[in-house]
């Protein structure tokens, strides 16, 4: 579906609003153009006008042979600036978007005209406006049409957010490692990942190898610029795929070329509980993680065999034994709503048996039909909207009920119904790696294919990225210039007046 623009150089906010409410429609808006364009099907005409004292937005949606067409106002003080009348545009531009679908098909999608992934920090904008929780809470219902218990998950959030970054100062960052193997490939998985034939293949080793050097590379640019790691996150794919003397490894090389913070928080993605063994556990722990994650998705034999894992709902139980029984460090469980063959009483039954384990963490994740995954390719149907919706209450009872509560949420793009993936906490134990990546408030630096480092100034609002090959095979191939790009880093810090340069 092509969405047309008319006056109006706000394509993202356009385009990601119109996502939100319409992903299976795949909703691509067009640059401002002279040229007529295409009436036929299903199409969008956004338009923005200024006047005097104001500007006006107007969004014209036709789908299945229906049309309308709403307008949005918003009035500009006399002496405002660049930036305050770009706001109110963009402001006026979603709400648009979201009004004419919402009028056309009789919807009100739950978090209203939010587009993004990151819910959060609007919110964090009105608390840092000056507003209270509850009266960000009321803003967000009334000038953005958010349903009242996403509007309070956002809020939260951003509390959790606000008071982390009380704690932070230009010489803090985190640290990301990725792994980009798997035994195995999960159906609804989109990411760039492997599977390899076992973890002393050539490939591996290979991959390993390169990986020490960019993580020295970094690290080195890094102490020279005084920088301290407040958190540290091996990702994937699987970590925990590799040999336990690996995972020693790799996690000797990050604490050798890191100074970390005494109170640094390290996090192992065990995820898959069948890659989890009693050795690879104590490596893991004695390499200095203090949080580690055994992700069963569901408790159902069933649905986790539509979904192509690997391992049973009993294998959960025995790696989760395992691990608690390693050592006092946080435990996270991940799982998602809306696998296909699931329903609410079986995604309930998931959450509780997860919380009868008591991990740390748990976080509930909406199933999204990313673009590559299985999924996708054999054009899987998402669950209706009302039934994930079910899932989602029934879950969040649960988990409130034994005394877990909400720290962080993210959005992703394709997720069904447009819901949202939330991070649940037991009291004074929260994931501040994912506080900090997701709200963007410390610079993240990440090392192994795909991975992006996202150099963050909160304060002046600068963002630099550095981005890695995608595929193990050319991130190999390119490990030398992956280690000169690194000279970015110093670059990033001496422009922001931590690091001296003569």
């Amino acid at each position: 579906m092509r969405i047309y623009l008319s006056g109006n150089p706000f394509l993202y906010d356009v385009e990601q609003t119109a996502m939100s409410l319409m992903p299976e429609r795949s909703p691509r808006a067009v640059p401002d153009s002279s040229e007529p364009f295409d009436r036929s099907g299903d199409y969008g005409v956004s338009k923005l006008s200024y006047t005097k004292h104001g500007v006006a937005a107007s969004f014209t949606l036709c789908l299945d042979g229906k049309s309308c067409t709403e307008t949005c106002r918003e009035k500009i003080g006399e002496n405002a600036a660049e930036e305050e009348v770009n706001s109110l545009a963009r402001h006026s531009v979603r709400r648009s978007v979201f009004k004419a679908y919402a009028s056309l098909t009789g919807e009100r999608p739950a978090w209203g005209a939010v587009a993004g992934v990151r819910p959060a920090k609007l919110a964090r904008k009105l608390l840092s406006s000056g507003l209270e929780p509850e009266e960000a809470v009321n803003r967000l219902k009334r000038g953005y049409y958010v349903r009242e218990d996403k509007a309070r998950f956002a809020v939260t959030a951003a509390v959790h957010a606000a008071e982390l970054l009380k704690d932070v100062s230009d010489k803090d960052a985190a640290l990301y490692v990725g792994i980009p193997f798997c035994p195995t490939r999960c159906a609804y998985c989109s990411f760039i990942s492997k599977t390899a034939p076992s973890a002393n293949s050539e490939s591996v080793v290979e991959y390993l190898s390169c990986l020490g050097r960019e993580i020295r590379a970094a690290g080195q640019r890094l102490s020279d610029a005084g920088v301290v790691m407040r958190a540290v996150y091996i990702g994937g794919g699987t970590p925990t795929f590799l040999t336990a003397q690996q995972l020693g490894t790799l996690m000797s090389e990050i604490r050798e070329n890191f100074a970390l913070s005494p109170d640094c928080e390290f996090t192992v993605e065990g995820g898959r509980p069948d890659t989890l063994t009693e050795e690879k556990i104590d490596a893991v722990y004695s390499g200095g993680a203090t949080r580690i994650s055994v992700n069963p998705q569901s408790f159902s034999n069933r649905v986790l065999a539509s979904i192509g894992r690997s391992h049973s709902a009993e294998s959960v139980y025995d790696a989760y034994r395992l691990t608690r029984k390693r050592g006092d460090w946080d435990i996270n469980m991940d799982l998602i709503a809306g696998l296909p063959g699931d329903t609410v009483a079986g995604f309930a039954q998931s959450v509780a048996s997860a919380v009868s384990l008591l991990p740390e963490n748990i976080t509930v994740h909406t199933l999204a039909m990313k673009k590559g995954s299985a999924f996708a390719e054999r054009h899987q149907s998402q669950l209706s909207p009302e039934l994930i919706a079910g899932m989602l209450e029934a879950g969040w009872k649960i988990l409130r009920d034994s005394g877990y509560a909400p720290y962080y949420l993210y959005r992703q793009k394709y997720s069904g119904g447009s819901f949202e993936n939330i991070g649940w906490a037991r009291e004074g134990h929260i994931c501040r790696y994912n506080i900090y990546m997701m709200e963007e408030l410390l610079p993240v630096a990440a090392c192994g294919a795909g991975a992006v480092t996202k150099l963050t100034d909160e304060e002046g609002g600068r963002i630099v990225r550095i981005t890695n090959p995608k595929y193990p095979g050319d991130y190999c191939s390119s490990i030398e210039d992956i280690i000169d790009r690194k000279r970015r880093i110093t670059e990033f810090y001496a422009r922001s007046g931590v690091l001296e340069t003569e």
